[in-house]
């Protein structure tokens, strides 16, 4: 797969909460020209319930253009916030960008 033109890569960075919804909701709208889309939150500390709710939406909406979405997560207490959350079923998640993006390119469109 040639990531330049068949993924999106939404990087975040920092605490994420109410405060930057709309900052994440345009990095996530700006991801709309690739196969599939790598959401890399591995530099992301804390996400709240507010986040949550926005990345259910992306991936709904990703799910009903057969754009396959991974979650890229750096910390275990990130882990443990997104399984609370229920994101581990929601997302294909991941701790490794390589497993990630092996993951991706695997995935057909549907």
């Amino acid at each position: 797969m040639d990531p330049q033109s068949s993924l999106d890569v939404v990087r975040l960075v920092g605490e994420l909460d109410v405060s930057r919804r709309s900052e994440l909701a345009t990095a996530l709208s700006q991801a709309g020209g690739g196969r599939a889309v790598l959401i890399d939150l591995s530099a992301v500390s804390y996400i709240d319930s507010t986040v949550v709710a926005e990345l259910l939406r992306f991936r709904n909406e990703a799910d009903a253009n057969g754009r396959p979405v991974a979650v890229l997560i750096g910390s275990q207490q990130l882990a443990r916030v997104i399984e609370y959350a229920g994101l581990a079923h929601a997302f294909a998640v991941f701790d490794d960008r390589g497993r990630a993006l092996t993951f991706l390119a695997g995935t057909s469109p549907t």
